[in-house]
């Protein structure tokens, strides 16, 4: 059985969207300690707006992925070992983003930055937890526990830095490489690019990135520069191994370290900017990198 983390799809889809309505709707002046805004919404029609996209994205999941496969009673299905846990990471990517992002948009209405994260946080972990349910009631796929931990665990990397730091000192990023795999089992990884960034297990890669100003105290170097850790796998052509005609391809993981930008740590005036680095620092921008594998070291021209 082949899972697709229909979480992360929705991530992808809703982050981009989640900022822009905060940055152009939600005229709100916001600093680290005041609640104090200019907010043109409350939040519970931020909330009452929330649900209703909420309810509508389950319709319109149900509609693309379950209606043509049978139900059954509630069951778990065990898939922590397929996609060398790539598939797990990119949960955790979902659970960091959603509650980052609803979070950004909670304060913008005046919500205290404490209450905030503990709406936004219970908000992301419910809605994903919610298309474990759906899982759990297919035949075809079956609820979870892994994705359910690595959902949980974006989730407190976000609320944790919230607690500490009142700030994202280290943002989880999404990257993506073009991989050999995808032409192979199109039908498994991906007919086409759109489907391939979600799909390919292959061609991902995640991220924690940090600035090193924010985290060493080097105030010479601009704290828009970063560093990044990373994890991939390749060498993917099934969930769980390669099985004819494919099974002479080697599978294999790879930690990866790459140079990195904290856009939103580059000042700026400009509304558009803002907007633009904030999305930017939902994804990790090609840079050269190197790759621990099991057969050695390996430098990327770009990763």
């Amino acid at each position: 059985m082949l899972r697709c983390s229909k979480e992360k799809y929705w991530s992808v889809l809703l982050i981009p969207v989640i900022i822009i309505i905060a940055d152009f709707d939600l005229r709100a002046q916001i600093d680290k300690d005041s609640v104090k805004t200019q907010s043109s919404i409350k939040t519970w029609q931020l909330l009452a707006v929330e649900g209703a996209i909420y309810t509508g994205s389950m319709l319109a999941l149900n509609e693309a992925w379950y209606k043509d496969y049978p139900r059954s009673s509630f069951h778990w299905f065990n898939d922590n070992d397929e996609w060398l846990q790539v598939d797990k990471v990119g949960h955790a990517y979902a659970g960091y983003q959603i509650a980052c992002q609803n979070a950004y948009l909670l304060r913008k209405t005046g919500l205290s930055r404490k209450k905030a994260l503990l709406l936004s946080s219970g908000m992301a972990f419910a809605a994903m937890s919610s298309i474990e349910l759906f899982d759990g009631y297919s035949a075809e796929w079956g609820a979870s526990s892994g994705d359910i931990i690595a959902n949980s665990a974006g989730v407190v990397l976000f609320g944790v830095q919230e607690l500490l730091w009142e700030s994202q000192i280290i943002r989880m990023k999404y990257g993506y490489r073009a991989s050999p795999y995808a032409s192979k089992r199109p039908e498994i990884l991906g007919e086409n690019m759109a489907l391939r960034l979600i799909k390919d297990y292959n061609a991902q890669s995640y991220w924690l990135s940090f600035s090193i100003n924010k985290v060493t105290g080097l105030e010479k170097i601009p704290p828009w520069v970063a560093f990044a850790v990373g994890y991939s796998a390749g060498g993917m052509v099934g969930g769980k191994e390669n099985t004819e005609p494919f099974q002479n391809i080697t599978r294999y993981r790879q930690f990866l370290l790459s140079p990195d930008i904290d856009w939103q740590s580059i000042p700026t005036n400009k509304k558009y900017l803002k907007i633009l680095f904030r999305i930017l620092n939902t994804v990790k921008i090609p840079l050269p990198a190197l790759s621990f594998q099991k057969g050695g070291i390996k430098l990327y021209g770009w990763q």
